[in-house]
């Protein structure tokens, strides 16, 4: 199985509009790998997209990808669906345009749960089905898609405790290899329910206390209010340990976390013996 990591970063990109930062300004002096753009794999076998952030069509155009069949969305938050306007671009017919409905629309596959928040917060869901730019299928937790040869079970779990199931991931098996995508909010993942034997795993990083120099982030109240919520990178590890995977790639990697490509490349190496790397765009994986 092959896939590209077509964007690693979070709800804070690399570089930051404005931002005079040394991570900021590096990214925006030397490009990729130093810059992140939104959350986003690509599985070539199956032409599936996980998750499309607003800078999609950039990430697409990148890395020359000319077909996709399918949209996996993780949840509803907006830097995860943003670039969902994508749709309109694929498929389409040549000119002259004769109408817009597109020859082949892809299928954006997610929850009832997501559907139904997506359409409440971007309210733009009836414009993808009647205009014909996407068609619609439900995947919902403990549910398995076929694609050909590759059978995609979705995992489901809280965002919070006792507020539903609202974030789900998605593990693409092709018989051969098992490789998960989880792309955003794990703190509450129950590590219990997945596979023993997932070949990789592509997953969120989680929040640094402090910069590499030993300096807050954040103050010690908004460390606390954030961490209920938010995975840290010491409970990512964690995670990593518990679901024991071949080979972990985390995303996520946001510029508030104050760590340039090659702080990142010298933190790994102590992880090596969890095969643990930190994903930037672009990144092939093959399984």
């Amino acid at each position: 199985m092959d896939l590209t990591l077509l964007g690693s970063g979070g709800n804070f990109p690399m570089p930051m509009p404005t931002c005079d930062c040394q991570v900021c300004c590096e990214a925006r002096e030397k490009g990729v790998p130093y810059s992140r753009a939104g959350n986003a794999t690509f599985v070539h076998d199956v032409n599936a997209l996980v998750d499309a952030p607003e800078s999609i069509w950039r990430m697409l155009n990148r890395e020359a990808i000319s077909d996709v069949k399918y949209i996996f969305v993780s949840h509803h938050h907006s830097d995860h669906v943003r670039g969902l306007r994508v749709v309109q671009a694929l498929g389409r017919g040549g000119f002259p345009v004769a109408d817009w409905e597109n020859a082949d629309p892809p299928t954006i596959v997610l929850s009832e749960n997501t559907y139904e928040l997506f359409g409440q917060a971007h309210g733009i869901l009836a414009e993808y089905e009647n205009w014909g730019f996407a068609e619609f299928e439900t995947l919902n937790d403990g549910e398995t898609l076929a694609l050909g040869d590759v059978e995609v079970t979705c995992f489901g779990w809280e965002i919070e405790p006792g507020e539903g199931t609202l974030i789900f991931g998605f593990l693409f098996d092709d018989g051969a290899s098992k490789t998960l995508v989880t792309p955003d909010e794990t703190k509450f993942l129950d590590t219990a329910r997945l596979p023993d034997d997932i070949d990789l795993w592509i997953r969120e990083c989680g929040l640094f206390r402090t910069d590499p120099r030993g300096n807050p982030i954040l103050t010690d109240d908004l460390w606390e209010e954030e961490t209920n919520l938010e995975i840290t990178f010491e409970e990512t590890v964690e995670q990593v340990q518990e679901v024991g995977a071949e080979r972990t790639v985390l995303a996520e990697i946001e510029e508030l976390f104050q760590r340039s490509h090659d702080d990142l490349r010298e933190l790994e190496a102590e992880y090596e013996d969890l095969n643990l790397r930190f994903g930037y765009d672009g990144m092939g994986l093959s399984v």
